[in-house]
């Protein structure tokens, strides 16, 4: 492996590593937190599933930010994951749902601001015929830390709830070290030349049919897996729904098997990424979505929801791949981070209204009503999918693959 990729390679595993345990902390305890310990209101849970996706919505003027400053790539992630740490630290400063959620909020749109950027490292250090392979392994590990954090952690909020400052704070001082481990990776600077301003990367929507027809299949998708997210929190969590579970498994539900899933379907999905066609790839991972949903819902039975969250965590091991590679099928190396900062800007705004329809149905109507329409969206989208299956640009994509290799 020559020098750059291994570099590039070792460090992107070390951080992946060390985000999986940022992530089980965002997607998990902060849930727990705010419903058993703070005892907040809808609206306040709907944040903290949204504010992922708020950041998301501001990654088009970041990326433009980081440009205009001529920060290097791995700089700028470094920065990222810096401030991440101090928020994180502000969480628990005070024993308060205000800073609490303000902070955990914050943190999460702070975070996710390094997606465009990385994307830039890996466009840059890794040979297009085999980025897939390249990020097996960053997945995988970053599945194992979920995994221990969500059944360690848990366990502690079983003993007393209380406990999950000692949680954030090892979130905080995890972010520290991701941002030294980010911050010499091989990169470089980024440029208005490439990167243009946030305007001109939002006009590619329109400007490039393939990309904003794809961009729309995305969007029912993602709101399709987004509005019942948070829901199957509620769900497992609070008593009227009748499962009621306890917080380790619930951790066990909604971050270990999960992860379990996605360590032992990663590999094939990357393999797949890199030798299919994206289309494909893209509706084989969306049934596993669809199966995921019902199945969550359908009862309350364990051993079901146990299944369901299996198929979610196959799914996830390669939606993940897709979601962060799939631009690159589809424009220039020069261009990627324009596209990824657009794509992530539309993941922006459907997860951020999604978890607010998502209890807007569940107040209404049942979590089941909300997982039926969840898996109806998610099938519209494979329909659009599959007609953009022949399009010229993805299919020299693939025969380029298929040359390279």
């Amino acid at each position: 492996m020559p020098e750059l990729i291994q570099n590039t390679h070792s460090r992107d595993s070390l951080r992946s590593f060390l985000y999986g345990i940022l992530e089980a902390g965002w997607q998990t305890f902060a849930f727990i937190v705010a419903i058993r310990y703070f005892n907040s209101d809808i609206n306040f849970k709907a944040f903290i599933a949204a504010s992922g996706p708020i950041g998301f919505l501001l990654t088009p003027l970041s990326l433009y930010f980081f440009a205009n400053k001529k920060f290097t790539a791995s700089f700028a992630c470094a920065l990222v994951y810096f401030l991440t740490a101090l928020f994180l630290f502000g969480s628990i400063t005070v024993n308060s749902l205000a800073v609490f959620g303000a902070c955990i909020i914050i943190s999460q749109i702070i975070n996710v601001q390094k997606g465009p950027v990385l994307l830039q490292i890996y466009t840059t250090n890794y040979p297009p015929e085999n980025r897939g392979h390249y990020m097996k392994m960053p997945h995988i590990l970053s599945a194992v830390s979920a995994v221990a954090f969500g059944f360690i952690g848990g366990k502690i909020l079983d003993i007393n709830i209380e406990n999950y400052t000692l949680l954030f704070l090892l979130m905080a001082i995890i972010s520290l070290i991701a941002s030294a481990v980010v911050y010499k990776m091989p990169s470089q600077k980024l440029t208005r030349e490439h990167i243009g301003n946030p305007w001109q990367s939002i006009s590619l929507i329109w400007k490039d049919k393939l990309f904003g027809s794809m961009l729309g299949a995305w969007m029912l998708l993602g709101i399709g897996n987004l509005i019942c997210l948070p829901i199957r929190y509620e769900y497992l969590a609070n008593p009227k729904f009748g499962i009621d579970a306890n917080n380790t498994q619930i951790a066990l539900l909604m971050i270990a098997v999960p992860a379990v899933a996605k360590i032992l379907s990663t590999t094939i999905w990357a393999n797949l990424f890199d030798q299919l066609k994206l289309i494909t790839t893209r509706n084989i991972n969306n049934a596993f979505f669809i199966l995921s949903i019902i199945l969550f819902f359908i009862s309350d039975n364990i051993i079901l929801i146990t299944i369901a969250s299996a198929c979610y965590g196959t799914a996830l091991g390669g939606g993940k791949i897709f979601w962060n590679l799939w631009v690159t099928k589809i424009t220039s190396q020069e261009k990627v981070s324009s596209y990824m900062s657009v794509h992530m800007a539309l993941t922006g705004l459907r997860g951020t209204i999604a978890p607010f329809i998502g209890y807007w149905i569940l107040i209404k109507t049942s979590p089941q009503i909300v997982a039926y329409l969840g898996a109806f969206l998610v099938a519209l989208s494979i329909v659009l999918f599959e007609l953009m299956k022949n399009n010229p640009r993805l299919l020299d994509a693939h025969n380029n693959k298929e040359n390279a290799h």
